[in-house]
């Protein structure tokens, strides 16, 4: 086994990165919505992170964030963390294996897992028990804008991942 010097160096910017994202994403004082629509910048991380590591780490980030995010969400405890720790597994698997580990990737990734939380999240959290205009309403103003949103904020995540890996991994 290989042991590199910085090898310490690269989970710990990861996890002080999650760390402040999850932090700016619960924080009501310092928003950065576009209407309703807000990016889950967390998932785009763990996205960017997943394509450049392995399934066992891109899984245990997911979970990892996914268990903080949980301690500070309205949703269901333990939501956050499943469905964190499928995504990473999922990307890391989806690159190693049918895509190319590119930008156009990343966004299509992105995208994916993104589209996948926010549908996921309304079945389980909205779907039984708001109307169906109210169900319209939040999957169109809410959910799918901030789907978008959300795979807009992985190029730069893309690019600082890709550079963390090539000069600390």
């Amino acid at each position: 086994m290989v042991y590199h010097k910085n090898s310490f160096l690269l989970p710990l910017i990861n996890a002080v990165l999650f760390v402040a994202l999850v932090l700016i994403h619960y924080n009501g004082a310092f928003t950065i919505k576009i209407w309703q629509a807000t990016p889950m910048l967390p998932l785009a991380l763990l996205v960017a992170i997943s394509m450049f590591s392995t399934e066992f780490t891109a899984a245990l980030s997911g979970l990892a964030v996914g268990i903080f995010m949980d301690s500070a969400a309205s949703t269901p405890q333990g939501f956050n963390a499943i469905i964190f720790l499928c995504l990473g597994l999922a990307v890391s698997l989806i690159v190693k294996h049918l895509f190319n580990n590119n930008v156009f990737s990343s966004c299509a990734l992105c995208l994916l897992a993104a589209a996948a939380y926010f549908i996921l999240r309304w079945l389980f959290c909205f779907a039984f028990s708001l109307s169906f205009s109210e169900s319209l309403s939040y999957l169109l103003q809410i959910a799918f804008p901030s789907v978008i949103y959300t795979a807009i904020f992985i190029i730069p995540f893309y690019y600082l991942e890709r550079y963390l890996f090539s000069k600390l991994d």
